[in-house]
């Protein structure tokens, strides 16, 4: 019987034994984020009641020893859900999931360190922007919801910047120039909207080593590819589908690459027969027709290579648009554009930036790259059946370098240059182009010109800028850039421009600042080139005269508020009864002054929102026959709120965003009556005095609702963004008829209905 006992007693002390081993273990806990599977650094982890706890290091683990199991784990990390879960028993290496709090957004410090001018800057986040109604998930779109910005047209991303043209604003991407920054014109960016990492946007004011415009600037920078996996990003929505692969590269796995694609669809659904169809005037007995509906892409790819104390980014942009159709009845006033009309264009953009920490004093940046452009446009038919065409192709060279010393932290001198060559290729038959200052142009009756010829363009233009803090509340600001260009055909230009900025710290909360500038412009490659122009007009000047306040309201809202005053010279205007050289001249002249007021929310807790309000004229003078009249961009009032953020509750990961934006009617010219053009057997249009009309005032209403659903290491993202809510019917201009028989009641043409765009994204 003992020896029975003693067995038992062996058995019972083996149980006991193997149970202690199964309650008190060693455990290693790996904490990462919910949705991307990224490792969470300085996580703590509490087991039990507290006795035993750690913290995650940069691979989110932390090991823990003696875990009595089961037990229950507390996870704590900053921007996350705190998570209360139990051990798995057996669990040695265990991993948990912390669930993101809805999107905060900072602001943009990464901008703050890139530039620190103040004088006209605005900028907002991507993730702002993206989620912004209205923008259908395109951040480079959503600008047009900022004081001081007017689109060229319904829908389009090209913008007016303070009373300039269209064509008057500066383009950078990665420090380097792009072909074009829009799709047709404004449709859709050329850049994938997931590389972008922020958007300075300057209205005026801009700093030397911009370059050089009567407008503004629009800056972006990509971000850095992610390295702490292979990551991959699916999208589609109401017009195109694209991809995203980025991750780790080289031996050490610091460096990072992506590539992204997109392409539009539209041409895979629609059949041009369709497209024409859906487009069509039912009045219309022979409506045009689409022949091929249009399309476009774009790709992207960028490598970093890191260094000590800096990186080396290569990259390349490239992108294509494409369209074709043949005018019939729209041409019946207008009989040389009658035939087929094809456009299609492409660049790509190869280049390489690198910036460096030299030591404490001393960093650069130094950017070279090599664009080619290419365009093709035939057009309408001479009275000999030769179509009209333009084929262009321009390669250039571009190099831009900065070095900067800032022996002291209220000191900062840059110096540097940009330079370039360009090499362009020239093949047209033509009327010189359509232009803002054109309401009665007529493509039949202009001369046509031809021209075969290859251009070549140099430019070197050195700048330096000195920035100086004097005490606690004085900051001034000194810029001077020369400018020198020279073209085939004997254009040169050589010429000087200062610019000057001050900043008075009035209190902590307010700063003062004051900016004035001498800003030119190149004049039209059409309007220079020897035998099509005149090689002798100079560069177009504006002067830049800001005065603003920005005032810290509380630590959620800024408010900024600026007034300019904006005169402009040698502005071109056409001579069209003269022929090249004499064409062309700079007697033209202009103003635009005003206010612009932007109230801004410091995104927290998922919650965006800003108040835009600008009040501006600008207007134009042809010298020669002393007219004043409106400029096509004049909009004397605009007005835009935005505001978003999560449902909350159940709802948290659904978020919504609304955009109401007004604007004064902008200024057409209306037509009064017309004649028979018996040369021609045709109508003409008689105009009335130029932009004397305006359209009736403009309400738009976007809404935008989205929805984030996260796994372990993916996430799903959708969004639906309702254009034009409220149905409102604006009015964006009169249609005439054909051959002008609607002088008594044209037709109004409304801008864009209701209309819903969607996007779905998935990543893993």
């Amino acid at each position: 019987m003992s020896s029975v006992w003693r067995c038992i007693n062996l058995l019972s002390m083996v149980v006991l034994s193997a149970a202690n081993s199964a309650i008190a273990a060693d455990m290693t806990i790996v904490v990462k984020e919910k949705g991307s599977g990224v490792p969470i650094e300085g996580a703590t982890v509490v087991v039990g009641n507290g006795d035993t706890y750690g913290e995650t290091n940069r691979r989110g683990e932390t090991h823990l020893s003696g875990i009595d199991v089961p037990a229950q784990v507390k996870i704590v990390a900053a921007g996350f859900e705190t998570l209360v879960a139990p051990v798995p028993q057996g669990g040695i290496n265990s991993t948990f999931y912390l669930t993101p709090f809805a999107i905060e957004s900072a602001g943009l410090s990464v901008t703050a360190e890139r530039l620190v001018e103040k004088v006209s800057k605005l900028t907002l986040s991507t993730s702002e922007l993206t989620k912004s109604a209205g923008s259908g998930g395109d951040p480079l779109k959503a600008i047009t919801a900022l004081p001081g910005v007017i689109a060229t047209s319904e829908g389009s991303a090209e913008v007016y910047m303070r009373g300039s043209n269209g064509n008057d604003n500066i383009i950078w991407v990665n420090n380097a120039p792009v072909g074009y920054l829009y799709h047709f014109g404004g449709f859709q960016s050329t850049i994938n909207p997931a590389l972008i990492e922020d958007i300075n946007v300057f209205l005026g004011g801009f700093p030397v080593q911009y370059g050089d415009a009567l407008g503004g600037v629009i800056d972006a920078k990509l971000r850095a590819p992610r390295n702490d996996r292979t990551r991959y990003k699916f999208d589609i929505s109401t017009i195109t589908s694209s991809f995203l692969v980025e991750g780790a590269a080289g031996e050490s796995g610091s460096d990072s690459f992506v590539v992204a694609g997109r392409r539009s669809y539209l041409d895979l659904i629609f059949s041009p027969a369709d497209a024409s169809d859906a487009f069509a005037d039912d009045n219309e007995e022979d409506p045009d027709q689409i022949l091929l509906v249009p399309r476009f892409y774009d790709f992207q790819a960028l490598y970093r290579h890191q260094l000590d104390g800096g990186y080396l980014d290569s990259y390349l942009f490239t992108a294509g648009d494409e369209m074709e159709m043949e005018l019939r009845s729209s041409a019946k006033s207008d009989p040389q554009l009658a035939g087929k009309a094809r456009e299609k264009k492409a660049y790509q953009t190869a280049g390489m930036t690198w910036q460096q920490r030299i030591n404490k004093q001393w960093d650069s940046i130094a950017t070279l790259a090599y664009m080619r452009e290419k365009g093709a446009m035939r057009l309408g038919r001479d009275a000999q059946g030769d179509a009209f065409y333009s084929r262009v192709e321009e390669k250039t060279l571009f190099l831009q370098e900065a070095l900067r010393w800032h022996p002291r932290a209220d000191l900062q001198l840059s110096v540097g240059y940009d330079g370039g060559y360009a090499n362009i290729p020239v093949d047209v038959y033509r009327p010189r182009s359509y232009r803002e200052d054109d309401p009665d142009f007529d493509f039949t009756t202009q001369k046509k010109y031809r021209l075969k010829k290859t251009l070549k363009a140099k430019e070197f233009s050195p700048y330096i800028k000195y920035r100086q803090q004097w005490g606690e509340r004085l900051t001034t600001q000194l810029g001077l850039r020369h400018t020198n260009i020279e073209l085939t055909g004997g254009f040169h230009a050589h010429q000087l421009s200062p610019r000057a900025t001050l900043e008075y710290k009035l209190t902590p909360a307010t700063l003062l600042t004051a900016n004035w500038g001498q800003y030119i412009q190149m004049p039209a490659g059409e309007e220079i080139v020897a035998s099509f122009g005149n090689p002798a007009l100079l560069m177009t000047e504006a002067e830049h005269r800001i005065l603003g306040i920005e005032h810290q309201l509380n630590p959620r809202y800024n408010i900024k508020a600026e007034v300019y005053h904006k005169p402009m010279k040698n502005l071109v205007i056409a001579l069209d009864e003269n022929a090249p050289p004499n064409n062309f001249s700079n007697q033209g002249t202009g103003e635009a002054y005003g206010f612009d007021l932007f109230i801004k929310r410091k995104p927290s807790q998922g919650k965006i929102g800003w108040l835009a309000l600008s009040w501006a004229r600008s207007r134009r003078t042809n010298e020669i026959t002393g007219i004043t009249r409106d400029f096509s961009g004049d909009q004397p009032f605009t007005v835009t709120a935005v505001w978003g953020q999560p449902f909350g509750g159940r709802w948290k990961r659904w978020d919504w965003s609304l955009k109401a934006q007004a604007h004064s009617g902008k200024p057409y010219t209306a037509i009064k009556s017309r004649s028979w053009d018996a040369d021609n057997n045709r109508w003409i249009a008689e105009y009335g005095k130029y932009n004397a009309e305006r359209l009736p005032n403009y309400y738009k209403v976007d809404l935008r609702i989205g929805r984030e659903v996260l796994f372990n290491q993916s996430k799903l993202k959708f969004y639906l963004d309702m254009q034009n809510i409220t149905f409102a019917r604006n009015i964006v201009e009169y249609d005439y008829g054909n051959e002008y028989e609607k002088i008594d009641k044209p037709t109004e043409i409304t801008g864009m209905s209701f209309f819903p765009f969607f996007g779905v994204e998935v990543e893993y």
